[in-house]
């Protein structure tokens, strides 16, 4: 299971995500700004990790989904899981 993936999921996408910030990656903004350097890392090195395995997006979904536990569904709103991840990365290695 993924560690960071899943603290992310459960902590930040929650039931109530939406109400934290205006969008899903300012959710994850915001846990860039409030978590610690070594935990942002950490989490972007284990979404790297995780695209560059190569699974199928039916795969990342159910990391995402099923494993971590998020209730925010990027497919719903016309994203891929796989180019929500890359997004979320990407997010996590800007400054705060």
């Amino acid at each position: 299971m993924s560690t960071y993936i899943s603290y992310l999921a459960q902590a930040y996408f929650h039931q109530d995500f939406d109400l934290d910030a205006e969008t899903p990656l300012g959710v994850v903004e915001m846990f860039r700004d409030s978590e610690s350097a070594d935990t942002v890392e950490a989490l972007r090195a284990e979404i790297v990790t995780l695209l560059e395995s190569e699974p199928t997006e039916e795969a990342l979904a159910n990391v995402w989904l099923d494993e971590a536990g998020a209730e925010y569904d990027p497919r719903l709103g016309g994203v891929t899981v796989r180019n929500w991840l890359r997004r979320m990365a990407e997010t996590l290695a800007t400054e705060k």
